[in-house]
């Protein structure tokens, strides 16, 4: 081919170019049709096919790359960027009362308060009763009960009050008539601004840590994961959601939202708006010419 064919070739890319710039998104891309592409192209097998030879090999040397680097996880981050992720981390961490309240009143909750108090208030009961008078010395169980039960109905009150049968039914209900007001203060305390302001603080101390540890630490931390098992279920979970009525719906609604948002300018706009039209003609110049060489010989070939 001769200068004078490539000038002409160059012509029609550039012709071609300019038009593609005039036109809008919705002229080449149809959200329906994008979607019935999405069912072919992401199909378990194919996801499968596609992750082992792309997603595999570019997360292993990945990971080989950082298990060798001895730079910190910060130099990811500007100075700025940093300063301004520790102001907000640290802010204090208000959990959502509701939460609060249901977690509270959960019954592993309620139990381990229950169990907590119980052990507690068993272990004070046997030190009073193991320094009482005459105990210790052979009278047993029925001497420290007795001193017990003669101490709290002098004093008209306390823990061992009215004990008339087992020590530890009268804990259990003693504990149990306690419960909701326990309940209650652990909520409150859970939902108080020190727990908030503790929980920023722990929260900014993690991230500052974080930014501490080595890019080979972090690679040793993700070759941890079971990525065998995890890459096996991939496929299964994108098959299963792409099935899903209200994703496909949701999907579709998705994509005539952005097509129609995109539309509103030219191609040739969306470009500029990118700092990428000049850009985008120079690939074309040197990835389009070769092509459109192969293409018009293959016309002359045909022809002739």
């Amino acid at each position: 081919m001769s200068k004078l064919d490539d000038a002409s070739l160059l012509e029609q890319l550039d012709t071609a170019f300019d038009t593609l710039c005039a036109s809008r998104v919705s002229d080449w891309v149809d959200p329906d049709r994008v979607l019935a592409a999405v069912d072919l192209a992401l199909t378990p097998e194919r996801v499968t096919g596609w992750h082992a030879r792309l997603g595999v090999p570019l997360r292993t040397r990945l990971l080989a790359r950082g298990a060798a680097s001895h730079i910190k996880l910060g130099a990811w981050l500007p100075a700025e960027v940093t300063a301004s992720l520790t102001t907000l981390l640290g802010k204090p961490v208000h959990l959502p009362r509701k939460a609060i309240d249901e977690m509270v009143a959960s019954e592993q909750v309620r139990e381990t308060v229950r169990t907590t108090l119980q052990e507690t208030l068993s272990s004070l009961v046997s030190k009073v009763i193991a320094g009482a008078p005459g105990v210790g010395g052979g009278g047993g169980l029925r001497d420290a009960l007795s001193w017990g039960a003669r101490a709290a109905a002098s004093a008209g009150k306390g823990i061992l009050g009215g004990l008339g049968g087992s020590l530890q039914d009268r804990v259990r209900e003693v504990i149990d008539g306690s419960m909701a007001l326990v309940q209650r203060r652990i909520a409150d305390r859970l939902a108080s601004e020190d727990t908030a302001r503790a929980l920023g603080a722990r929260r900014q101390k993690i991230f500052l840590t974080t930014l501490e540890k080595t890019e080979a630490e972090a690679a040793q931390a993700l070759g941890q994961v079971p990525h065998e098992q995890i890459d096996g279920l991939l496929p299964q979970v994108i098959a299963h959601n792409l099935a899903r009525p209200e994703v496909r719906e949701g999907l579709k609604a998705e994509l005539h939202a952005v097509v129609e948002e995109l539309s509103r300018h030219t191609v040739g706009e969306l470009l500029d708006q990118a700092g990428l039209r000049d850009a985008t003609r120079q690939w074309l110049h040197a990835h389009g010419l070769p092509f459109a060489r192969t293409l018009a010989q293959a016309v002359r070939a045909k022809k002739g």
